[in-house]
């Protein structure tokens, strides 16, 4: 699933970035990157590797 990254590597999105028509524009150096993601003990979603997806 595709996530956002801001400039120092911490994820702001999971997903396609809601744009808004232009009126909300990707932060300056976020990259777009491919991940494994997956729903939590909370019904969240999180990257596969964060020990917070299991409510550590």
């Amino acid at each position: 699933m595709k996530i956002i990254k801001d400039k120092n590597g911490n994820v702001i999105n999971i997903g396609d970035w809601d744009s808004k028509d232009g009126k909300n524009p990707l932060p300056e150096g976020a990259t777009e990157h491919d991940a494994d993601v997956v729903k939590g003990y909370d019904e969240g979603l999180y990257l596969a590797d964060d020990p917070k997806r299991l409510g550590a």
